[in-house]
This record gives structure tokens, sequence and C-alpha cells, in this order.
């Protein structure tokens, strides 16, 4: 086994399997450790075509690899990461040696308690080697959310200009990213029935979706279709830096699975979440957990507004009258969005705790 990659290099294992929500969060993650703490990362993907479109011009830092069956995989990082339970490859497990390759399985984000107590935890592995998992959440006893530390100052310079948009001040701008599992035809005609018109950027990964509902053809990006009050915008795929100022630039976000949950919720702006559908409706318990979390100081006015809309959005359920219900309150959720914002902001976040981990874990095995 080769040993020339210090504690300085790491290596990330992602599997793509939900099209942008692993890789999103991976390679966010690489970035920040990247770019905050020194790190050089090596992101192992398996879908490397998509991966690139994340990528863009790439990093300094970071080597994207293209994880087969036939990689080469000689040489190990002494800190290692595998995310969401993809597992590593055998061949890789067999150059690892115990004390020498420290193993993370950085987990799914959740807000339910139980996470508390599995977090940080090591679980014995029958080749002799120790895996660690790290979980994501909305509490101090977590590993926290991906946030980078200049990301307010970002924030100040984002404008509808950069995403080649102009702003409509006369309409509500919502953006739209979802599940086929959505019930879209009851939203949208409950935005064409709005009391206040709005205007829907929808990324072109969604337009399939829109166009069954709109009963049209087929959509392309840059089209804009008029429904009496709702006005459509195709907008095309979205690099992670531009998807961040449409969500800070919109009034209102709908979101899905992971990346784009906790960037609408350092949006700081109203939004619905829409949880990944699982079998026996385990999706359901992960929303309710989170409302929990997300609603704990909202006046109960407010939060019954929203954990109907939630809901009605996750079981397939949604009306018109919980888009108006959600108009109703619209200030008082803004207010909240910007607080909730504010108090995750306080702690520390997923790749700064990652860091302090891996080096009390290095300081006591020394």
């Amino acid at each position: 086994m080769s040993t020339d990659l210090p504690r300085s290099h790491w290596d990330i294992f992602c599997k793509v399997v939900d099209n942008f929500g692993d890789i999103g969060v991976c390679w966010r993650l690489a970035q920040q450790l990247a770019e905050e703490h020194g790190r050089h990362i090596r992101l192992w993907v398996d879908d490397l075509a998509l991966a690139k479109r994340f990528t863009g011009a790439g990093h300094a830092r970071i080597t994207l690899k293209h994880w087969t069956d036939h990689s080469d995989f000689s040489r190990v990082a002494e800190v290692v990461i595998e995310t969401f339970g993809c597992g590593l490859p055998e061949s890789y497990q067999q150059q690892m040696r115990p004390q020498q390759s420290l193993w993370i399985n950085v987990d799914y984000l959740s807000a339910e308690s139980w996470v508390e107590g599995f977090h940080a935890q090591p679980s014995p592995q029958a080749n002799g080697l120790v895996r660690y998992f790290f979980y994501p959440g909305f509490t101090a006893s977590t590993g926290g959310l991906l946030r980078e530390s200049d990301l307010p100052e970002r924030q100040a310079q984002y404008r509808w200009q950069d995403l080649r948009l102009e702003p409509a001040p006369s309409k509500l701008t919502l953006s739209l990213f979802c599940y086929t599992h959505a019930p879209l035809a009851g939203l949208v005609d409950s935005l064409q029935h709005s009391t206040q018109a709005v205007r829907v950027m929808v990324p072109e990964p969604v337009a399939p979706m829109l166009a069954n509902v709109l009963d049209v053809t087929g959509l392309e990006v840059g089209e804009h279709i008029q429904r009496q009050q709702a006005e459509f915008v195709i907008i095309p795929f979205l690099s992670q830096a531009d998807y961040d100022r449409l969500l800070y630039l919109c009034d209102f976000n709908f979101v899905r699975g992971e990346d784009s949950w906790i960037r609408a919720i350092w949006a700081g702006k109203p939004m619905i979440w829409l949880p990944y559908q699982q079998s026996e409706e385990t999706h359901l318990v992960k929303l309710k957990a989170f409302m929990q979390h997300y609603l704990a100081q909202a006046e109960a006015p407010l939060s019954a507004v929203i954990q109907h809309a939630m809901q009605a959005w996750a079981q397939d359920s949604w009306q018109a009258t919980d888009w108006e219900s959600l108009l109703s309150v619209l200030p008082q959720f803004r207010q909240h969005a910007q607080a909730f914002k504010l108090h995750q902001s306080q702690q520390v976040d997923l790749a700064t705790n990652l860091v302090i981990f891996i080096e009390k874990y290095c300081t006591h095995r020394v």
C-alpha cells in the first residue's frame, strides 16, 4: 500500500442515485473542504458525465475520478469519505489498514431525533476496519449542515441579470423543483387561479412533467407559457452557484431531496420541501421530523398553514386552498424563514465538523 497521501488528502466516494442530489451534496462538500480547509480531494463518482455538469471549470484541489469496476485503487487516502451508504470498493478496502485509514460514512440529512444517538459512532467491520457514521442534522449534537463561510457576502451580490433574467416586481416569483410524485397538476391549477399573479421558474429537468400537465408537446429552454394568473418560464439546468442565486432571488421556493432543501434554507425564503418518496411512507416521517424543527418557533396559525401545505404536497393532495392559505400568511412566512436561517447559521457547518472530528481522531490515535 502506498502511504504518500497525507491527512490533507481525502478520498470521497459517491454513487449517483437520484440524478442530482447525491453528486450535488458531494461536490459542495468537496469544494468547501478544498477552499476553506485546504484539503486535496479525489472525488470518485460512478456517473462521470453527470458529475462534470456540476464541476464547471473544476477546482485546483479537486480531482474528479471515474469509479468503475476497473478503477485503479492502488493508492488510498488516510481519510476516506463514503457518502450516503454507497459502500467502498472491495479492492479499495483491501488497501486500507486499521489505525492508518479513517473511514467515515457521511449519511443523508435527517431531522429525526435518533440521528443524535448514532452520530459519530464507530461500527467495526469484519475486515478489521472501523467505519464511523457522520449524520448531518439541525442540532449541535449532529454533524450540522453544509454552509460556506462567505455565503452572506455571496448572497449580497446576487442579481437577476446574473441568470440572464429580468426581475418581475409586479409578480410573485417561484422556483419549482420536484419529483415525479409531486401533485404538479394541482399546483398548476392553483397557480393559474392565484389571487396574486405569479411567475414560475421551471428548471429544464422538470419541464417534461410540466409539459404533460399543460398538455403541450414539449417545452424548450427559454419558453414562456402564460396560463391565466401564472407565467411558466423554462430555464436551463443551472450550476450550483446559479441555482443558489435563483433560490435567493425568488419569493417562494418548491424544493426536493437534500441539496436544494439545504440551499432553500440558506436562501431564507418561504419554501415547501418534497422528500424523496420511500416505501411504507417513511418519507412522511422525515417530513414530520423536519417540520418539528422548522416550525418550533412559529406562531400556531402560521405553523398550521405551512404544515398542511407541506403534507398536501408530499401526499398528492394539493388543493387551490393550500396556495391561497400560503399567500395569506406570506409576510409572516418570510419573517419565519429568515429567523430559521439565522438560527441554523449559529451552528457549526458540516465540513468544519468533519475536519474537527478527524483532527481529534488523529490526535488521539498518535
